[in-house]
């Protein structure tokens, strides 16, 4: 029978220390650089329309969007989606609001926005295999919004959602459109 392995005191620091750090590493995943004002817009490879085809961030050069990433268990997305809804006509013909579901099931996803009653969003679902958010979008927070200009550059970013954010949307809307 052999005998157990004793640590002297020197030791059993180093040994702990050590297996923390191998833990630590094992679990860390390379950091990502958060998305910000000024990064070209990535696109969404894989959300689909409500009719079922590809929705393509490019298909909107030219143009000004807005992109909202959010769901049906996002407290904040449930009050910030009826405002968009709201703020949207005022912009018709100069911004497009998009609504990213991220639900991970389009049907789910389309009784949450039609709960709702957005009339005036344009509606994009994730579909049932992708992973939760869009990496691509930094999407930790929900919910998530981005205003991306014609030549498809984010000037601005918005990330979760109170009462009276419309108010700063609309003003960064203002100074942006005003500036274009």
């Amino acid at each position: 029978m052999s005998q157990p392995i004793r640590l002297t005191t020197m030791r059993r620091p180093a040994v702990v220390v050590t297996l923390v750090a191998t833990v630590a590493l094992a679990l860390a995943r390379p950091a990502q650089a958060e998305i910000a004002v000024g990064d070209r817009a990535p696109e969404l490879d894989i959300a689909k329309s409500e009719a079922g085809r590809p929705f393509r961030i490019k298909s909107y050069r030219g143009k000004w969007v807005l992109v909202t990433f959010g769901g049906s268990w996002c407290k904040p997305c449930k009050a910030e989606l009826p405002a968009w809804d709201k703020l949207a006509p005022e912009y018709r013909g100069k911004v497009t609001f998009v609504a990213v579901n991220i639900d991970n099931d389009p049907k789910k996803g389309k009784k949450f926005n039609d709960k709702l009653k957005l009339r005036n969003l344009t509606r994009v679902y994730l579909p049932a295999d992708a992973a939760v958010g869009d990496d691509a979008y930094e999407t930790g927070t929900f919910p998530s919004t981005f205003v991306i200009d014609p030549k498809g550059i984010i000037r601005f970013v918005h990330r979760g959602y109170e009462s009276g954010d419309a108010g700063k949307v609309r003003e960064a809307l203002g100074k942006l459109l005003g500036q274009a």
